[in-house]
């Protein structure tokens, strides 16, 4: 499997994850929303990740801690290839962490946010990484790189006036807890974040899930978003991605359709967790 096709199928799987628990109706109620993070400490979900004709090719995971730091929380987020598509992709494993504080009007803003690549070339593993560190003081965030677990100085970024830039995981906790408003279908949410060209944003567009019915899917209830982000924060190529939202508020599927005539890549969640 070509190692673009392994990148849009992890995409697909951390942008699922990233509108994960907002509940499905029309329109957000308060209720469905938590609105303290530490409800979500100690939850641990798994996906499945499937590609053409083939089942179980990847495998992710998504977890939630709090640190011995007072009101700093640890998210992390794991997709490794398995099988024949593990032997194709080098053992491929990509880890997402994030580091994120607890504000005081109950939002999560970020810290850190590191990225890492590991594969085994040769009989050996390569260890690659990126990592922002956010600093308020200085309205800096400061972008090192890793080969091997050694951090190297990068560049350093100015954070735009009246904006504060948060990392994939941290937007992902402040949409469950309603921090960027209900969703409302027709609404087009953009949110702040950063990547190795400086100041960026997430896009995500809340529509009817019948606007899937063109492809043959026909959902009969839930809530359908679609998303983009810069294509620089996953190492990926552009494409449009669709999540549909389950009654529960829970995502059961996630589309990207006709990657270079290859066909579709799905992800969803697995049976225990349903």
């Amino acid at each position: 499997m070509p190692i673009r096709s392994l990148r849009l199928f992890l995409l697909l799987f951390l942008l699922l994850l990233l509108c994960s628990g907002v509940a499905s109706s029309a329109e957000v109620q308060p209720a469905a929303l938590k609105a303290n993070i530490r409800d979500f400490v100690g939850e641990d979900y798994t996906y499945a990740i499937d590609f053409l004709f083939f089942d179980g090719l990847a495998a992710g995971e998504l977890r939630l801690t709090e640190t011995e730091r007072p009101n700093v929380f640890r998210a992390e987020l794991i997709g490794r290839t398995l099988g024949v598509a593990a032997w194709l992709t080098s053992e491929r494993t990509q880890e997402y962490s994030s580091l994120m504080e607890l504000c005081p009007d109950g939002s999560m803003r970020s810290l850190e946010h590191t990225s890492r690549i590991l594969k085994r070339k040769d009989g050996e593993w390569k260890d690659r990484g990126k990592r922002y560190r956010f600093d308020y003081e200085k309205s800096e965030v400061i972008q090192e790189k890793s080969r091997d677990g050694v951090y190297r100085p990068g560049k350093v970024f100015d954070i735009a006036k009246n904006l504060e830039p948060v990392d994939i995981l941290t937007a992902f906790y402040n949409l469950r807890m309603g921090v960027y408003g209900p969703l409302v279908i027709g609404t087009q949410l953009r949110i702040p974040t950063f990547s190795s060209k400086g100041m960026s944003e997430i896009l995500i567009d809340v529509l009817a899930p019948e606007t899937l019915d063109a492809q043959g899917s026909s959902p009969s209830s839930g809530l359908l978003l679609q998303a983009k982000v810069d294509p620089e924060v996953f190492n990926t190529g552009n494409g449009e991605l669709f999540f549909l939202l389950n009654d529960l508020g829970i995502p059961e599927r996630g589309i990207v359709e006709d990657i270079v005539g290859l066909g579709d890549i799905s992800g969803y969640l697995d049976e225990k967790h349903m």
